[in-house]
């Protein structure tokens, strides 16, 4: 089921992850998502998949962003040099559905070794159906809330 606050998305994938990624896309297109794929027929190096999507997001151009490779680890790790860019490298549907509860990712990283066809499509639904901080207990949610804005705050600074 689309969730109406999510708005464009971006995904971009390696050749390890590029099935992957067109099987998860034509999902999501047929659910009404609004998607933009860099690199619809041909992989791209690991790298560049990462940094597409994370320019995309640091843009607004995008709300949400998947990127793929092999195992996930190579873009998880790129995008999230990117200020402003919270990724999360899931292998289950669980991980994927508190990755945005509680940590508010904008970037979902998937491997195309690892995740199947039909579990990725189902962690992309769990990811993008669930907004920050819904169904968390108030007390949980007071400490997520603290968490994630000493998270951004730490983003904004120079290291």
């Amino acid at each position: 089921m689309k969730n109406e606050n999510v708005g464009r998305i971006i995904m971009a994938a390696d050749r390890y992850g590029l099935d992957l990624k067109n099987a998860i896309k034509e999902h999501l297109k047929e659910q009404g998502y609004d998607i933009y794929d860099v690199n619809p027929e041909e992989p791209m190096l690991f790298q560049d998949a990462a940094c597409a999507v994370s320019r995309g997001i640091q843009s607004k151009e995008f709300d949400r962003g998947f990127a793929f490779c092999g195992t996930g680890m190579g873009v998880s790790i790129i995008c999230n040099k990117h200020r402003g860019v919270y990724a999360a490298l899931c292998e289950s549907v669980y991980q994927a559905r508190r990755a945005k509860q509680v940590n508010n990712t904008n970037v979902l990283c998937m491997g195309g070794f690892i995740i199947g066809h039909e579990l990725g499509r189902v962690m992309a639904d769990a990811w993008l159906e669930q907004n920050h901080m819904e169904g968390l207990d108030p007390e949980m949610a007071a400490i997520v809330a603290r968490e994630y804005d000493e998270l951004v705050e730490f983003d904004s600074k120079e290291h």
